[in-house]
Parts: C-alpha cells; sequence; structure tokens
C-alpha cells in the first residue's frame, strides 16, 4: 500500500478528529495510507523550514497562506499542473485575495491550493447603537465612520460600549487587523514593485495609528476581555459592539439558545479593504522523488479541496472555505455574516507575495505588539508617536537586510 505523510496545524481537537476522518475515508477510496503529524501555531514555522532546507519529511502539508512565498522561493515546493487545478475547477472556483498567496506576485505558476479562508469582522447590536443614536447605515464602512462610531459609544452609558479584544499566543494576529487599516488609510506594507518595505510612509503610519485608536478606546476595566467572554457579553446586551475572528464569529452564532435575535445582530468588515487570509495545502519538492507518492499526494490535495470535502469541513470546525460555491452555500442569503465574507472575498486584500514576506510579517507583528505595550504604559502618548518609534526604525533595518 501507498504511504504518505501530512502535517497540519489544527486549532482544536476537533478539527484534527475531522481531518483524521476525511483522511481516512480517502485512504480507503485510493488503498492509500495517510499519516497525520500535527503541528502547532507555535512551532510550525521551524519545522517547516527544516522540512525545506533538508528535503525530506513530509509529503503535503497544511500552511498559512502568506508563508507560501517563502518556501516557493526555497525551491521546497511542487508546482500544480494546469489538468490538476482545472480538477479543482481552477483560480475562479477560489476566493480571489485567497488563490493571491498561492503563486509569486506578477507570475502564474501556482504552488499552492487554498483550503480555508480567514477574516476579522465586526459584531454590533442593533438595539444598543440605537440607543447610542447611531445610524446604523453610516456607522461602519470607511476608518472615519468607525471612528465616529466607537467615540458616540463611549460617550453613552452602555456599559460595554466598544470591544477590541487582545489576541493572545499562539496566535500573532494584530497584523491580519492592522492590515485593513493600512489598506483603508492608502498605505501598503511593499511598495508596487515588491522590493521596498514602505510601512513607514505618512499613510501607513496614518493607518495603524488608527487601528491602535481602536484598542486604545477600550476602557481600561474592560482591555482584558477575551473574545469569548466578550461575544458571551455581547449577548447578554453588555457589549454593543467587538471585534472578532471569523470561525469564532460562527462557532458563536452556531451556539444553541442564543439569548437575543439574530435580527438584531449586525456585522460590519473591519474597513472598506479587508484583509482576507486564510491557509494552504501544499505539496514538497521532494516528493517527486517517489512518483507513487506524487501522484498520492496530489490525489489527497484534490480530495480534500473538493465542493463535497471543504463543505464538511467548513461545516463542522465552523471554517470559513475558500471554494466560492461552498462559501455561496454556507453563507446563505439571511445568514448574518453573509455581507462581510462576501465584500472581503471579492474586494478584500492579501500581503503581496514576496519572497521574503514570512520575515516581514513577523517582524511586524512583533512590532505591533510592542506598539500596544507601549500605548498601555504610555496612555498620554500620541498613538502616531508611538508607532512611529517602531516602525520607522524596523523599515530601514529591513530595507538594509534585503538590499544586502
Amino acid at each position: 500500500m501507498i504511504e504518505i505523510d501530512f502535517s497540519t496545524i489544527p486549532d482544536s481537537e476537533l478539527d484534527l478528529r475531522v481531518l483524521s476522518r476525511l483522511v481516512d475515508e480517502f485512504g480507503r477510496e485510493n488503498r492509500i495510507r495517510v499519516n497525520l503529524q500535527p503541528m502547532t501555531w507555535s512551532n510550525a514555522w521551524t519545522e517547516l523550514m527544516t522540512i525545506a532546507s533538508h528535503g525530506r519529511g513530509p509529503h503535503v502539508s497544511h500552511i498559512g497562506g502568506s508563508w507560501t512565498s517563502s518556501l516557493i522561493m526555497m525551491n521546497a515546493l511542487r508546482p500544480f499542473q494546469s489538468s490538476e487545478l482545472e480538477k479543482l475547477g481552477g483560480e475562479s472556483a477560489f476566493a480571489h485575495p485567497t488563490w493571491l498567496s498561492t503563486c509569486l506576485a506578477g507570475q502564474e505558476t501556482c504552488y499552492a491550493i487554498p483550503w480555508t479562508g480567514y477574516i476579522y469582522v465586526i459584531c454590533y447590536r442593533r438595539d444598543l447603537l440605537k440607543q447610542a443614536g447611531i445610524d446604523e447605515a453610516k456607522a461602519f464602512g470607511s476608518i472615519e465612520a468607525l471612528d465616529k462610531t466607537i467615540q458616540t459609544l463611549s460617550r453613552s452609558d452602555i456599559e460595554i460600549p466598544w470591544l477590541n479584544p487582545p489576541i493572545v499566543a499562539p496566535y500573532n494576529d494584530y497584523l491580519h487587523t492592522a492590515a485593513s487599516w493600512v489598506w483603508g488609510s492608502g498605505g501598503q506594507f511593499l511598495d508596487d514593485s515588491g522590493g521596498k518595505l514602505v510601512f513607514d510612509s505618512p499613510e501607513a503610519v496614518r493607518g495603524i495609528s488608527r487601528w491602535l485608536d481602536t484598542y486604545r478606546a477600550v476602557r481600561p476595566a474592560q482591555a482584558s476581555i477575551d473574545t469569548v467572554l466578550g461575544l458571551e457579553l455581547f449577548s447578554q446586551g453588555k457589549v454593543a459592539a467587538i471585534v472578532t475572528d471569523i470561525r469564532t464569529a460562527d462557532s458563536f452564532l452556531a451556539a444553541e439558545n442564543l439569548p437575543f435575535s439574530l435580527e438584531n445582530l449586525g456585522v460590519a468588515t473591519l474597513t472598506e479593504v479587508p484583509w482576507c487570509g486564510g491557509g494552504n495545502m501544499v505539496i514538497w519538492n521532494h516528493t517527486r522523488g517517489v512518483p507513487e507518492q506524487e501522484k498520492a499526494a496530489v490525489a489527497l490535495v484534490q480530495f480534500l479541496n473538493n465542493h463535497t470535502n471543504q463543505l464538511t469541513w467548513a461545516r463542522e470546525v465552523m471554517s470559513m472555505p475558500a471554494r466560492v460555491d461552498v462559501l455561496e452555500e454556507i453563507y446563505q442569503p439571511g445568514h448574518p455574516l453573509r455581507d462581510a465574507v462576501f465584500l472581503a472575498a471579492q474586494r478584500g486584500l492579501s500581503y503581496m507575495s514576496a519572497p521574503l514576506w514570512r520575515r516581514v510579517e513577523y517582524q511586524l507583528a512583533m512590532a505591533l505588539g510592542a506598539i500596544l505595550d507601549d500605548a498601555r504604559q504610555s496612555p498620554e502618548q500620541e498613538s502616531s508617536e508611538i508607532v512611529r518609534e517602531h516602525l520607522v526604525p524596523l523599515a530601514r533595518r529591513l530595507n538594509l537586510a534585503f538590499s544586502g
């Protein structure tokens, strides 16, 4: 029997159970044994770099979508053939931002298949916005509209007017939320050539400063409330608006006996230019050494990413799918998350798929965490000043390193 190894980065035991069942089904149908190798988000990048450097390890891997470009530049990934992509419906079958991570910017060769999507949204209570005198139709979308909404909520007598919960380890998604403010302010992380970092530009600094302001607007006594508790308080009518990731929002809505009507729930993207990321599946270049395993690896990726199995995965683990046809089935008309999901899937952006992006992503995420720490310790200091103190020298250092 042919045997292949598949590494994955689960978020929960449920993820592993569902994935184990799917790969067992694939194995029975194809007489192929698939060995699952779980990683964690805290150690996955180190393990993937070891695989890429040594040219041995799993045959198939689930990776963060923004990691793909760095692995491509190490010549570590096997490209997909056009005939293999056609069986999945090709590029048009997937949400546009998720597809951008499958190849290097400006090139067409595909090295990954999008598996999941991922976005952040704002959940808000229509009754509490009305109580605060806010017109829902004008409350969200642009950065300016959100700023005004937060200010108005903060002046109200609502118990918890605004929550932007902290993101805890092993996740480091502050960059993923900040990106919406950078792009919404007209800024970029890289110039159009992909060769120079420009996150220290006036536009980018302004965007990240306003992103920081959404954390500073949370009342100090409420700043440590996490997303799960925040949504529980939200359902009880104590929170007017809260930032949350799509998976947590889906799980929240799937809970039985919600103590409020879903007609009272509104959902918006963070800004009019939302970040949309996700996870990819890749096949390692070393798999080509054994044709039978290479063929099995391709078949596994196609199996897990067809309509039926992306739908199964999305429904059972509450994960946003990358396939458009599955998005349509999960978020049907009338679903509270539909408008935000499709705005992100159709008009959202992902990071430029540049060769060294993973290193930039890591450094920026660390800097944003430090910016938040400084803001808590220096409540009187201007947000823009804090942001510049961190981002200007970081951009200078990284640009010198890349040019050298």
